[in-house]
């Protein structure tokens, strides 16, 4: 059995498929491709000869057409702006809220129910101000128990004087019977002896008698002498009496005045906790109130910014700087911003800085004191509210500065490019205190900036150090172009 090898099939002068492939069957000659006839073979080198001419046509039309393009290349137009000198300043930016200088919350001093109340949110009060009143009928009867004691005490004053005075009447009184008792026994013990030749005039028993009542008068004496003293005493007794009803009359009038609160300080009433009827306590707030026009900002930085915190408060070499010599002296500017009021600003000053360091956190704490209305005018701070800071911690008041979307950044290397004749130069720089919109710039090595030239903002990305450009600025005016598209 034969087998069958296949070829491409081909086609006859008269346009009909021959086989493709050899009869299997025995024939007189030998089976042939239609590959090698002469007329194929002429065939197909006249297609491989019409195909090199016309690669070769495409080729030199390709380089024809790529030098044109190359000679009609245009420099790149790129966007520009000057370099200029400004103020640049460093910024720290903390949040925090918004806090009030003088936030008392006022509690009930006595316990009873609410009768009257005569404030409400948000109205100003004034230090003594009264807000609310309670039940004040058992107060008042304590009151005047109280004070008829006091009466009852001052009422007795003068008969403890009296009885003073009539156990001084006594003494008085004892001590001259005493003093005449004496002078009786002193002539009758004279008269009682006898001389030599006379006996004497009055017996020993009369003698006696003289002697007891002398010492009678005496003992009278001296019993009058005691009751004087416990006059004095019961007097004395009694002026304490009245200064305890005193006392009593004053603590009564103290717990009936606490049955009225008041207002301990200047403010305004930021929230009121009772209502009329409410049974109140010492135990819990009646009033909260807050000082608008004193607020402030409290808020933490790390340990490594006390320095700096402490070297602008103070003169150098001194530590922390408190109180108004510190606001004085202070370099350091703030402002204030509010989520709750866009567009609006809000002046401050640090007032102090803590001379510790939180152990736990490793901060330390500085209030600011912060204006309560706003720079624009108009809208005012609330404490509670989100403010975010920003602090101003250096100026520079003349520094080099370039358009932040002109820098290029490639790892550590900073560089811009400079457009002086239409020529872009690549300059590395190093970066200073930067903005939303501006970045100070020093240039590296022998590199000069000044004021003035032009850096490349749009279409920096691609460009090639010494590539012509044509320098236009927002309006697409042309400031630069190379020297030969200028002629």
């Amino acid at each position: 059995m034969t087998s069958r090898v296949p070829h491409f099939v081909p086609v006859d002068r008269r346009g009909s498929l021959r086989s493709s492939s050899c009869d299997s069957t025995p024939r007189s000659t030998p089976c042939s491709t239609p590959w090698s006839t002469p007329w194929t073979r002429a065939l197909c080198g006249l297609a491989l000869a019409s195909f090199a001419l016309a690669c070769n046509r495409s080729a030199q039309n390709a380089a024809e057409e790529s030098f044109s393009s190359a000679k009609k290349r245009e420099p790149a137009r790129v966007l520009v702006e000057p370099l200029v000198r400004r103020e640049m300043v460093r910024r720290l930016e903390t949040t925090t809220r918004v806090e009030s200088e003088s936030h008392v919350q006022v509690f009930p001093r006595a316990s009873g129910v609410v009768v009257e109340l005569l404030v409400e949110e948000g109205q100003s009060v004034a230090a003594g101000q009264l807000l609310a009143k309670l039940d004040s009928r058992d107060a008042q009867l304590r009151l005047q128990d109280a004070q008829a004691a006091l009466a009852d005490a001052r009422a007795n004053r003068p008969k403890l004087d009296l009885a003073t005075r009539e156990a001084q009447a006594r003494i008085d009184g004892m001590k001259r019977a005493a003093e005449q008792a004496e002078r009786d026994h002193e002539r009758n013990l004279a008269i009682s002896k006898g001389g030599p030749d006379s006996p004497g005039l009055i017996s020993s028993k009369d003698l006696d008698a003289s002697q007891l009542a002398l010492d009678r008068a005496r003992a009278d004496l001296a019993t009058a002498l005691l009751a004087h003293e416990r006059a004095k005493v019961e007097q004395q007794n009694g002026e304490h009496a009245v200064s305890r009803a005193e006392v009593t009359v004053s603590r009564a009038e103290l717990d009936l005045s606490f049955t009225e609160v008041v207002a301990p300080v200047v403010g305004v009433v930021a929230q009121r906790s009772i209502n009329l009827g409410d049974t109140v306590s010492a135990a819990a707030p009646a009033f909260t109130l807050t000082d608008l026009s004193r607020l402030r900002a409290v808020f933490y930085r790390p340990q490594r910014e006390l320095e700096l915190f402490a070297s602008a408060l103070g003169p150098e070499g001194a530590a922390i700087v408190y109180g108004e010599a510190a606001s004085a002296r202070a370099e350091l500017s703030l402002v204030a911003s509010a989520e709750a009021l866009p567009g609006k600003s809000f002046a401050g000053r640090i007032e102090r800085v803590a001379p510790t360091i939180d152990a736990a956190s490793g901060n330390f704490r500085v209030t600011a004191r912060l204006d309560g209305v706003a720079q624009e005018g108009g809208a005012r701070l609330l404490p509670g509210m989100l403010v975010r800071l920003e602090i101003v911690t250096e100026r520079r008041p003349d520094a080099l500065v370039a358009p932040k979307r002109a820098l290029k950044r490639e790892g550590d290397r900073s560089t811009l490019q400079i457009v002086d004749g239409g020529i872009a130069r690549s300059i590395e720089v190093s970066e200073g205190f930067s903005d939303d919109n501006w970045v100070e710039v020093q240039p590296r090595g022998d590199a000069q900036l000044t004021a003035g030239q032009l850096v490349v903002v749009v279409g920096n990305r691609d460009l090639e150090d010494g590539a012509e450009v044509v320098a236009t600025d927002a309006t697409g005016a042309v400031l630069q172009a190379p020297v030969s598209d200028a002629k």
